[in-house]
């Protein structure tokens, strides 16, 4: 199986837990959202869709309304098209805000949509599977599975090592370098404890400024995030 193209998918693929294979339940109710939603904006800084202007996305001229999403397998995105609907919808949502918004804004929204549009697409690309039961024939179940778990693995594996080192953080591979960043920021618990983020928190730090302003802004969102929970706790 070759991995998707698309950050947010790959991002969505490094909750996969080897030991229980399947993915970490407790990842997708916590930080995944607004992490998918940071992979996605740099997804479309990368293609030329947004630039930074004092903090606010600004999309670039020309961007506008090239951003239809094809059905998964339908081949690479080009230049002009965007073949996951995550990176689809943010741009979307950009064209039609009307003016220039702030990093944390474009994090912040339809956090648990965004989770669930991931999987859908990793689905229907049969990247990953999804059984649907019932808890005693009442409560929903939903257990998600990858069906190549070495390749997986093996995507694991390199976002493990970019973390630990010793490879300079502006060497790292561009792909490897923002996973780490958006997977460590989220605390995907596959990619390293929370002990073991307290050991390279200047690492981690070091990464979240490689992808500037989108890092330090997704940051920002799961710290007030976490005060909003520990407050109605």
């Amino acid at each position: 199986m070759e991995l998707p193209d698309s950050l947010p998918a790959r991002l969505y693929l490094l909750t996969y837990n080897p030991e229980k294979e399947r993915m970490d339940g407790r990842v997708a109710s916590g930080h995944l959202g607004p992490a998918l939603r940071a992979a996605a904006l740099l997804e479309l800084r990368r293609r030329g869709r947004i630039i930074d202007e004092a903090g606010k996305v600004v999309l670039v001229s020309g961007a506008r309304g090239a951003g239809r999403a094809r059905p998964p397998g339908a081949g690479g995105a080009g230049a002009l098209t965007l073949d996951d609907p995550i990176v689809t919808r943010v741009l979307e949502q950009v064209e039609a805000s009307g003016r220039p918004r702030s990093w944390k804004h474009w994090i912040g929204r339809d956090n648990r949509r965004t989770t669930r549009c991931a999987r859908d697409y990793l689905e229907a690309g049969r990247w990953v599977r999804v059984d649907r039961t019932r808890v005693i024939g009442i409560f929903p179940r939903t257990v998600v599975t990858v069906r190549d778990p070495r390749t997986v693995r093996a995507l694991i594996n390199d976002v493990r090592r970019a973390l630990r080192g010793p490879t300079p953080v502006n060497r790292l591979n561009d792909h490897n370098r923002q996973l780490t960043a958006l997977g460590a920021l989220a605390e995907i618990r596959v990619l390293a404890t929370s002990r073991e983020r307290r050991a390279y928190k200047a690492r981690i730090g070091e990464l979240t400024a490689s992808i500037a302003p989108i890092g330090p802004a997704l940051r920002k969102v799961i710290r007030d995030q976490e005060a909003a929970h520990s407050a109605g706790g």
